[in-house]
């Protein structure tokens, strides 16, 4: 953890989840929806002790980047889609997902499988972030830049959706049938604490990042280029980069949820 962290971070609720992640011996851990690895890093640095990573994602572009990343641990990556994981019933003793939630088609059936294959008494873990709360201005617009870029992926036929409500996270989780389930919320992600550029991060309105979403949303705008919609979309967006460049833009807020299987 960096010796030197801002307020906000120190009273996001970072702070606590990093610790409670602390008391979780992950064994054997599958990390679904793990693109290129992120928050497997961020599981190394945080968890009490681990025997070894199995990360899954249906994208083997992703899995390529997670590879590159994560080539010297006990790290094994593998394409599989989540509604029918092949492996078997209570193989292992941590499942977690990190912002995969929204882009799945059928979330339910995915949740079922990763209780499917925890061991019982075995740790299930959620980071994703959430739409409602108290959200800054600032993270308002990064929800807003998601959603353009969720409307683009729909329009291109790629699953990706709007981000869930905390209601809506609670209740999906609910009907696995957890115990000690445990729903903790931050305004930073776990991450953060361990990244040297925090204190810069704090300012959402820094020319230099604004120039970076600024660009991302350019680059959306890109993969729709000829598209019936495009108009539309461009519309959008232009209007989407006015408030980027008045507001700037922070993650959104994220709930963790931990719980165990029965």
């Amino acid at each position: 953890m960096i010796a030197d962290i801002p307020d906000s971070l120190r009273d996001s609720g970072a702070i606590e989840v990093r610790e409670k992640l602390g008391t979780i011996s992950g064994g054997d851990v599958l990390d679904v929806g793990t693109d290129d690895g992120d928050f497997i890093k961020v599981l190394m640095k945080t968890l009490k002790d681990y025997k070894s990573f199995t990360g899954i994602d249906i994208s083997e572009e992703s899995l390529t980047r997670a590879r590159k990343r994560l080539n010297d641990g006990p790290v094994n990556f593998i394409v599989m889609n989540a509604e029918t994981m092949t492996f078997l019933e209570n193989q292992f003793d941590t499942v977690c997902a990190s912002y995969s939630i929204h882009h799945l088609e059928n979330i339910e059936a995915v949740l079922s499988e990763m209780y499917r294959v925890l061991k019982p008494d075995g740790s299930f873990i959620i980071q994703e972030m959430y739409s409602d709360g108290e959200q800054t201005t600032a993270q308002q617009v990064d929800m807003l830049v998601h959603h353009l870029d969720v409307k683009v992926d729909s329009l291109l036929g790629i699953p990706h959706f709007k981000t869930l409500t905390r209601r809506r996270l609670r209740s999906l989780v609910g009907k696995l049938g957890l115990s000690e389930v445990e729903f903790m919320e931050s305004s930073w992600s776990v991450k953060c604490l361990f990244c040297s550029d925090a204190h810069y991060c704090t300012n959402p309105t820094r020319a230099d990042h604004i120039d970076s979403v600024l660009k991302q949303i350019d680059k959306v705008l890109t993969r729709i280029f000829g598209h019936p919609s495009y108009d539309e979309i461009r519309e959008e967006a232009e209007s989407l980069k006015d408030r980027v460049k008045t507001d700037g833009s922070s993650e959104a807020s994220v709930m963790y949820i931990f719980g165990k299987k029965k």
